[in-house]
């Protein structure tokens, strides 16, 4: 009887052994990944946190497309122009969007910190090194040069924060509006001509082909006076007069009435445009900022053009 208790025991003790056995030779869980890749439109790679908790906005472009997304409260920190345009909390510390204080930005612990090509170019060397060697996520979103361009920066961060499909329904409902106004352009017979001033006398700018404004232009079947140059332009009095443009446009914000001043300015009042009164403000944040925003650019441009706008 004693050697089958010791018998039954040993094979009890055989079979516990096995299934330890077993148990230690189950394969542990496979770890959680913890960031994920995202490709801008110029095919760059950034690897960023699976959830974004904190970003720092160094643009009023990016800031506005965060905040229609509903995600102010991801915001950590901005550029001093978000903090002067938008209606952001008062404590948000803010930035020269020009010169980053890398050492300020870190000690805030970001997630992201969105940034302009001209931010991140800084005087040559990258002033935001010291955040990408701590591993934060710097995104340069690169100028975009047509709609389009537009249209994907704004899905991208959407994407960045986590909010692809709303970021994606923003970018579509641009691209719908922009459609519907380009199909208004098409109808036009008699192409107005049109002096677009970013800038105003004695520094006069303006712009080219190459340019989204240059764009917006055209596809509302109007002619930039300056279509045949490129890029951003220095602009002088006498290139003006002599282009006699039928339209003026200003989206000037730092004098108190830029339509007045060209009106009235000296050497100026021959001019088609003026003399028919056909000078308009343009909203700058709508025209300056490159994100869906533009559509409303876009009606007030539109309208100021004559074309018959829903």
């Amino acid at each position: 009887m004693i050697r089958k208790n010791q018998s039954l025991w040993i094979a009890l003790l055989l079979v516990m052994s096995m299934f330890l056995a077993a148990c230690n030779n189950t394969p542990a869980p496979a770890p959680q990944p913890t960031t994920r890749s995202l490709t801008d439109r110029h095919g760059v790679v950034y690897t960023l946190p699976l959830e974004v908790k904190k970003v720092i906005s160094y643009s009023p472009t990016y800031t506005q497309i965060i905040m229609d997304l509903e995600q102010t409260e991801l915001l950590v920190a901005v550029d001093s122009n978000s903090q002067r345009f938008y209606d952001l909390p008062e404590k948000l510390p803010a930035f020269d969007m020009m010169s980053p204080d890398a050492e300020q930005l870190l000690a805030l612990k970001p997630d992201v910190v969105l940034v302009t090509d001209m931010s991140a170019a800084g005087g040559g060397e990258d002033p935001f090194a010291l955040l990408s060697k701590n591993g934060i996520a710097v995104v340069t979103i690169k100028t975009p040069n047509t709609l389009e361009e537009i249209s994907k920066d704004v899905a991208f961060i959407g994407d960045v924060i986590g909010k692809k499909e709303a970021g994606q329904a923003l970018a579509d409902e641009m691209m719908k509006q922009v459609a519907a106004y380009r199909k208004l352009g098409e109808a036009v017979t008699s192409p107005q001509r049109v002096y677009f001033e970013i800038s105003a006398a004695p520094y006069s700018y303006s712009f080219g082909k190459g340019v989204f404004l240059n764009e917006m232009l055209g596809l509302l079947g109007a002619v930039n006076i300056f279509g045949d140059q490129e890029g951003w332009l220095s602009v002088t009095a006498e290139a003006a007069v002599a282009a006699n443009p039928d339209v003026i446009f200003t989206n000037i914000d730092y004098m108190e009435d830029p339509v007045a001043e060209l009106m009235t300015r000296e050497g100026w009042t021959g001019m088609k445009a003026i003399m028919n009164q056909k000078v308009f403000w343009i909203n700058p944040n709508a025209s300056s900022q490159a994100n869906h925003h533009v559509v409303d650019a876009l009606k007030e441009m539109a309208i100021a053009l004559g074309l018959k706008v829903e």
